[in-house]
């Protein structure tokens, strides 16, 4: 349940959204199989905000119902319903063979990660979601703390599918990897890099540099952060840099951008966080604030506020032209 208020255009929203996750799984000698299923409905400002973003072709790619029709000043009522994982995995002596959508987590990074090629992020709620990609994978052990992983998301022309290659270990105690990608339906190539050590505090960085088919010049795109934890209190920080621009990545356009978050433990049962995102080239962010209170076994009561200013409040709260959105509301989980 939440309320917005956009204060230069005057506006007042409020709304609420109920979703039901269902997982299962299945286990054998050799194989196993999951299944991740959600279906939700979304009223008021929550439906109104949902509609403006799947207009804006900002929704999961993944969404199996949206409503066809937009009535007069958007939905008051939005149904909809995906699967977030369907996959089968064959495991054998020498390799480990997955089929069917999966999240291929390649990701190094707090938010950003430019070698996390396949896998897409939810940003419509309090947290990122990773969603899953209709893909094969075989992943092949080399040694103790290393392997081979070839990944591929075919299309029905297989020239215009998604295939990545990444080799990964330890180099020296820093935890490395190499990647090779190719997206035919963009018409590009890519070859990465990523690692992650530990001084103390825990580092991460990763680049990949991207070649279009067309002759026009490459692209970077990097990011590197930390984070480190100090009493009751835990920091994070990532700086990243989009030289690919829109097309690259439609969810952080600007070449600039910056994360950090903070988080205290409060007590046993209570985490309180706060969470930033800065773009400083398009001059917009947005900052949220949680506590989240385990209120019984199996039950998380969150409490939140955040607010949105600049060209991301129309991407992220759909409040197109307002400078500035606050939102603030509740959520509650349960897990039987």
């Amino acid at each position: 349940y939440s309320g917005s208020l956009a204060p230069q255009a005057g506006d007042f929203g409020y709304g609420s959204s109920t979703t039901l996750g269902l997982t299962l799984d299945a286990t054998g000698s050799r194989a196993r199989a999951s299944a991740s299923l959600e279906a939700a409905v979304l009223d008021g400002e929550a439906a109104q905000a949902a509609w403006l973003l799947i207009q804006a072709g900002a929704v999961p790619t993944d969404e199996l119902f949206v409503p066809a029709l937009r009535p007069a000043g958007g939905p008051d009522l939005i149904a909809a319903a995906r699967v977030r994982t369907l996959y089968v995995t064959y495991d054998a002596d020498w390799a480990s063979l997955t089929a069917g959508r999966q999240v291929i987590n390649y990701e190094r990074g707090a938010l950003w990660s430019p070698t996390d090629i396949f896998t897409e992020l939810d940003l419509t709620g309090l947290s990122p979601e990773r969603l899953g990609s209709d893909a094969l994978r075989l992943a092949i052990p080399l040694g103790a703390t290393g392997g081979l992983d070839l990944a591929a998301a075919p299309a029905t022309v297989l020239a215009q599918g998604r295939y990545a290659a990444r080799l990964y270990g330890l180099v020296l105690d820093v935890d490395s990897a190499l990647a090779a990608a190719r997206d035919g339906a963009a018409g590009t190539s890519s070859v990465g890099a990523d690692c992650k050590f530990d001084l103390g505090a825990s580092f991460y960085g990763d680049a990949l540099y991207t070649l279009p088919d067309s002759g026009a010049a490459g692209s970077w795109r990097a990011a590197g952060g930390g984070d480190w934890g100090t009493g009751d209190f835990i920091f994070a920080a990532e700086y990243y840099y989009n030289g690919g621009g829109a097309a690259a990545d439609p969810l952080f356009p600007d070449t600039q951008n910056l994360y950090g978050s903070l988080t205290w433990r409060a007590s046993e049962f209570v985490n309180i966080s706060a969470v930033g995102i800065w773009d400083p080239v398009g001059e917009s962010g947005s900052t949220t604030l949680l506590a989240s209170i385990s209120a019984a076994q199996d039950a998380n009561l969150t409490l939140f506020g955040k607010g949105v200013w600049g060209a991301s409040s129309t991407a992220v709260l759909g409040q197109g032209g307002a400078a500035l959105v606050a939102q603030t509301g509740a959520t509650l989980e349960i897990f039987f």
